[in-house]
């Protein structure tokens, strides 16, 4: 890893939608990019971590993100169906493999005051990591990131998702097995700070009676409580991530945009194409070594 710190917060309005048995911090891309044009763009944080409507929230404490590349990346059409496996999408692409020249931020940029690329051992940048810090639930954030689009070598690809395996941690130390035990520890922002409890009351956000921070409790935050896992069942399978409670579905996506004249071009019908990680590669980055210290252990994260 190559690791950068940086402390500072970016918050942004009030976002709250919870769904029942998980956190649920919804994740998207900020920005679309058109074809081989470098995207300054960001993970979108919307709200924090919830079992459902009405239930508790709890501060968002940190994000890994796996991007696909290479033969890790899984080519799919409109309908899902994979069309190939590594390689260019069958020609969806100019280059002979998906490489996206990611590049994490240094900076005032996010609640995490540490921010690290997640590397092969070729130095190429295959996930990214933010840790160090708290969102306080009912604001949002961003998390920033760099990415080279790939130009669109199909005339008639209307436009290519690139969705990325993003996960948001809202506990620490924790797996499947012991999720649902405590402690849930005191969160504390990039500064070192509390984390404000706050509550809507007649439609305007007001401090919870008697708890104007969230506190250590001793017996956890619930089952299935220890993060969001913004992706569904990643082809192949996955030895770390595997998990029917916290699997999703793929919300972190980056649309790539073809060109107006390119698409002019196409004699046929139009189609979207996405790509995304295969599950090797979730258990290859996103170990247990490399995403403390939300994860415990190396096995069923």
């Amino acid at each position: 890893m190559t690791t950068t710190k940086f402390k500072g917060l970016t918050f942004c309005t009030l976002a709250a939608l919870f769904a029942a048995g998980q956190a649920f911090a919804h994740t998207g891309v900020r920005d679309e990019v058109d074809e081989g044009k470098k995207s300054y763009n960001a993970f979108t944080i919307t709200h924090g971590c919830g079992s459902h409507t009405g239930a508790q929230t709890y501060p968002v404490l940190g994000q890994s993100a796996l991007f696909p590349y290479g033969a890790n990346a899984v080519w799919k059409n409109a309908a899902g169906v994979v069309i190939q496996k590594g390689g260019n999408g069958n020609g969806t692409i100019s280059s002979a493999t998906l490489a996206l020249a990611v590049t994490g931020y240094a900076g005032f940029s996010s609640p995490f005051a540490t921010s690290q690329e997640i590397v092969d051992n070729l130095g190429s940048v295959q996930a990214l990591f933010w840790k160090d810090g708290a969102m306080e639930p009912k604001l949002n954030a961003v998390t920033p990131f760099k990415i080279t689009a790939p130009t669109i070598a199909n005339n008639c690809v209307k436009s290519l998702g690139i969705r990325v395996g993003v996960i948001n941690y809202c506990d620490l130390n924790k797996n499947a097995a012991n999720d649902i035990n405590g402690p849930y520890l005191q969160p504390k922002d990039a500064f070192g700070r509390k984390i404000p409890n706050l509550a809507i009351g007649a439609g305007i956000q007001t401090n919870v009676p008697g708890a104007p921070f969230f506190v250590t409790l001793p017996n956890g935050n619930g089952d299935n409580n220890r993060a969001d896992w913004w992706f569904d069942a990643p082809v192949g399978g996955s030895f770390l991530y595997k998990d029917p409670q916290l699997l999703s579905e793929w919300s972190a996506t980056l649309i790539v945009n073809n060109s107006a004249a390119d698409l002019a071009k196409c004699k046929g019908t139009k189609i979207d194409v996405t790509v995304e990680p295969h599950g090797a590669a979730f258990d290859a980055y996103l170990t247990g070594p490399n995403t403390r210290p939300f994860t415990l252990g190396n096995s069923n994260l």
